[in-house]
């Protein structure tokens, strides 16, 4: 018999079968900021009103960005306060290792080799199935819970700032955006003016979230992450955002209903077929949310990864139909497939205008 070790729920993404679940139309924006004024530690805010008072002006203008959001505003905004000379991960991103957050600013002065640590830090969190996702700027991170934020000369206000002060209204905008939606050309209403990016697609290509003046506003460009190289069994998609945060999702969500109604239980085919049933069910409802395409989703018990643990402990699978195999006893294994069609937003568009009337 096999070593025991910890209960395991494995979700993994696949090309032929990206899944995806849903948040509220507005999720969490997290940000790290050094400051003095106050008692370091975890602030949950609601409105730029929570901001505690005493903090720095700076800093308090670098909180308050996050609120701005995007098509919404975040749900919250936890602020973790720590001290200058605090290191960043062992002070700041502790402080979130037990909180839910959708996208995370790191202080504005953040340095290259605290941007290493900060990554490394989350891969290892979102390995426990945080979906946590950092945006950093100017850090070519090749991974796909990292926002690449390129910009710099961004005009607001009358006064000019760079991309690292602008991380946190980043943070807050994507937050701030519904699932359904992508972020792809939204709006920075306050911005009036940014540095030109010398090739967009280039710049694009390569990872990075710009900003761009279309002639009327600051608009964000494509809402791409870092990640550069996809491996060959999962999707190019996993480059944009909205992908990637649906993708989180449904990670989060399987792994709450399989957690709180069914771990634990009779490992019967009869309770598998529950667990089917209840996942389809919930696949299902964000199909209507448009959140995956309508008549794609599906949920069923994985055959061939049953197959190849029933022989793998001995037994005969070779005499075996399908459903016996679905429906012989693996102890506490549940082996499940389930997948459907992310819907992307609307990016690119070809419109074409004839005079005279339909060609």
């Amino acid at each position: 018999m096999a070593d025991l070790g910890m209960p395991t729920l494995t979700i993994t993404i696949k090309k032929a079968a990206e899944t995806v679940a849903t948040r509220l139309k507005n999720g969490v924006a997290a940000v790290i900021v050094r400051d003095a004024g106050v008692t370091a530690g975890l602030y949950v805010l609601g409105a730029e009103e929570d901001i505690p008072t005493g903090i720095g002006a700076a800093v308090e203008a670098y909180v308050r960005r996050a609120f701005l959001g995007g098509e919404n505003r975040p749900q919250k905004v936890l602020l973790v306060v720590i001290g200058a000379e605090d290191d960043l991960v062992e002070k700041g991103c502790a402080a979130l290792a037990t909180s839910d957050f959708d996208y995370l600013a790191a202080p504005s002065d953040v340095d290259e080799e605290e941007m290493t640590a900060l990554v490394t830090w989350l891969d290892g969190v979102r390995e426990k199935y945080c979906i946590g996702k950092a945006v950093l700027p100017d850090h070519a991170a090749d991974n796909m819970a990292v926002i690449n934020f390129s910009a710099s000369g961004i005009v607001s206000g009358g006064e000019t700032f760079t991309g690292a002060d602008y991380c946190s209204r980043m943070a807050g905008l994507l937050a701030g955006t519904d699932i359904s939606y992508s972020a792809t050309s939204a709006p920075l209403e306050e911005v009036t003016a940014v540095d030109e990016v010398a090739d967009y697609d280039a710049a694009v290509a390569a990872g990075k979230l710009i900003l761009y003046h279309d002639g009327r506003k600051v608009r964000l460009g494509r809402a791409v992450n870092s990640l550069t190289t996809v491996p060959q069994d999962q999707s190019e998609a996993l480059k944009k955002i909205k992908i990637v945060e649906a993708v989180d999702l449904i990670r989060q969500q399987s792994k709450a209903i399989i957690d709180e109604q069914f771990r634990g239980r009779d490992n019967s085919y009869d309770t598998k077929q529950l667990i089917i049933s209840t996942l389809y069910e919930f696949l299902a409802q964000l199909e209507k949310e448009k959140i995956i395409e309508e008549g794609t989703s599906y949920v069923e018990l994985n055959l061939k990864k049953q197959r190849a643990w029933l022989k793998d402990q001995g037994v005969d699978v070779a005499a075996m139909t399908d459903e016996e195999i679905l429906r012989a006893n693996t102890g506490s294994r549940v082996f499940v497939s389930m997948g459907g069609y992310i819907l992307d937003g609307m990016e690119d568009f070809d419109i074409e205008f004839y005079m005279g009337g339909n060609v």
